[in-house]
């Protein structure tokens, strides 16, 4: 009775099932889910900061590079006891698998693609209980020094709630779907600071080749809505700080941009391997629930000693890729040490969320493409052939890396280009993904998604648009039917003509006129049938 009351109340501002769905009855729900986004960022923001403030920091006395939006850039410090990262790290790991198993299974993992999975097969059915599993498994999970972002929770935990809203407001499936996909776009938009990006990542992520650009306008309320509640108490200055346009320096910086686009796409596909190459193993293997959680408990011990030589492994490394693009703290860190970087994340992200750990890919994928920039740009530095700035270089790795393959170029390069607030970048972005789609081809980061907005499996396509058939002109136009005739055999054609009203005059049979047989079964004699000059679509 409860459940009918909300649902006859909340009929006169949600959209109606199967019926009215413009975008005014989308604007409260939108809004709505867009708070809740938002309000979901800022508890996962405040535990993560908790977490790492605790456990990595005061515990372990490792302190990393911090972001201007995390309370002012600050760079690394090493811990004075670095025998205890590992067992940080391990121990967070311990703790986030066997909460998220007791409580929610399919918390475990990276949550954009089971947010994807859930919005092709069961938009409606995400449980509530995700919301906080997710959050507090992936706090304890990077604030320990898990390799891993905050997207992937913060996308699971804002569509699991579009998808409760649909559920108990008996949306339909299509509808349902639309719920959740936007939340899915505002956590991420308010997380990141990218409200624009957040809204075109909901068009584009759910599909390899295509994108659903009717979502588009009720993203982008929802994903503002969640960027205004998180810059309420964060700040609404940009993810990484602000950045003047740098110049790209000519012809060179051109050639520049196009070999960091093609490295960022070879970094890429090797980060979708190695993910996919340690998850599949672990699946396969890790199949009681003592396995599954010694499994990330394992991986925590190896990343730890891993971050303790290679800086920007541990945690979500957003702090490194702001370190990044200043000039002089790039040339003061070894070469070797720049040149390892890509690798370090990439095994390092491998290793926490393909075992099972509660993590983003998305984030990670944007540090390893930033590595790959600054590489590129040590590398052509001491030549003369790089700009004095390592900006571009490393902002583009950032979009070329992870939009290609995310197969969301627009939406990671909007979302790049607000996260530095520099829309100069999106130009020289462009030209770098499209060198690292070339190299990454169909490689997906999601497998959940579906090829083309057709493809989707309960059958949704674009609004049926009014059909057309345009005859050829100088045809006749005829409808054949063949029927069997009883006691003939032979099959006749019963042919329907339609023509002009023309004097009975008769003409002789011209050899361009084409000639039908009546269908009358005793009437042999053949009837001559113009060719109509045009035919009217």
């Amino acid at each position: 009775m409860a459940r009918r009351s909300l649902r006859a109340r909340a009929a006169r501002f949600l959209p109606a099932n199967g019926a009215d769905d413009s975008l005014r009855r989308w604007v409260l729900p939108a809004a709505l889910i867009g708070v809740v986004a938002g309000l979901g960022a800022v508890a996962l923001f405040g535990l993560l900061h908790l977490c790492t403030g605790w456990l990595l920091e005061s515990v372990a006395g490792y302190r990393p590079y911090r972001t201007t939006a995390e309370g002012g850039f600050r760079v690394l410090a090493d811990s004075d006891h670095p025998w205890l990262v590992p067992l940080v790290a391990a121990g967070g790991a311990l703790a986030a698998t066997a909460f998220a198993v007791w409580l929610a299974p399919e918390a475990r993992g990276h949550g954009t693609d089971a947010a994807i999975a859930a919005a092709h097969r069961d938009p409606a059915g995400m449980r509530g209980r995700v919301t906080v599993v997710k959050l507090v498994s992936s706090a304890l999970t990077i604030g320990s020094g898990g390799s891993g972002g905050t997207e992937g929770p913060a996308a699971q935990i804002s569509a699991a709630f579009g998808s409760v809203i649909a559920r108990r407001t008996g949306m339909s499936r299509e509808q349902a779907r639309t719920a959740l996909v936007i939340g899915l776009a505002a956590g991420v938009g308010a997380i990141f600071k990218a409200p624009f990006g957040g809204a075109l990542l909901g068009a584009e992520l759910l599909y390899r080749r295509d994108m659903d650009a009717r979502v588009l306008p009720k993203a982008l309320i929802a994903s503002v809505a969640g960027w205004l509640v998180f810059g309420a108490f964060h700040g609404f200055g940009p993810a990484l700080g602000t950045h003047a346009g740098q110049g790209l320096g000519g012809v060179r910086g051109l050639v520049l941009v196009a070999v960091v686009g093609v490295a960022a796409g070879v970094a890429g596909r090797l980060y979708t391997v190695c993910f996919y190459a340690v998850h599949t193993r672990v699946e396969a293997r890790a199949r009681g629930t003592l396995s599954r959680i010694a499994a990330p408990t394992v991986a925590g011990l190896l990343v730890g000693g891993l971050g303790l030589l290679v800086p920007g492994v541990l945690g979500t490394g957003y702090g490194l890729m702001q370190a990044l693009t200043s000039r002089q703290l790039l040339l003061d860190l070894p070469l070797l040490v720049v040149l390892a970087i890509p690798v370090a994340k990439i095994a390092g992200t491998a290793l926490t969320v393909g075992s099972g750990g509660s993590g983003g890919i998305f984030g990670p994928c944007m540090v390893v493409g930033a590595g790959v920039g600054a590489a590129v740009w040590r590398l052509a530095e001491p030549v003369g052939f790089a700009p004095g700035s390592p900006l571009v270089p490393v902002a583009v790795g950032m979009a070329a890396c992870l939009g290609a393959v995310a197969h969301a170029p627009l939406g990671v390069l909007v979302m790049v280009a607000e996260m530095l607030g520099n829309a100069s970048l999106l130009g020289p972005g462009i030209l770098a993904v499209l060198c690292a789609q070339a190299v990454t081809g169909g490689v997906t980061l999601y497998r959940s998604q579906v090829d083309r907005l057709v493809d989707e499996p309960g059958g949704r396509m674009g609004p049926p648009s009014p059909l057309r058939v345009k005859a050829p002109e100088h045809r006749t136009v005829v409808s054949l039917v063949r029927e069997p005739r009883p006691h003939t055999p032979e099959h006749r054609t019963v042919v329907s003509l339609v023509r002009e009203p023309r004097p009975h005059t008769p003409r002789a049979v011209k050899p361009t006129d084409h000639v039908a047989m009546a269908a009358k079964p005793t009437d042999h004699v053949p009837m001559v049938v113009k060719s109509t000059d045009h035919v009217p679509d």
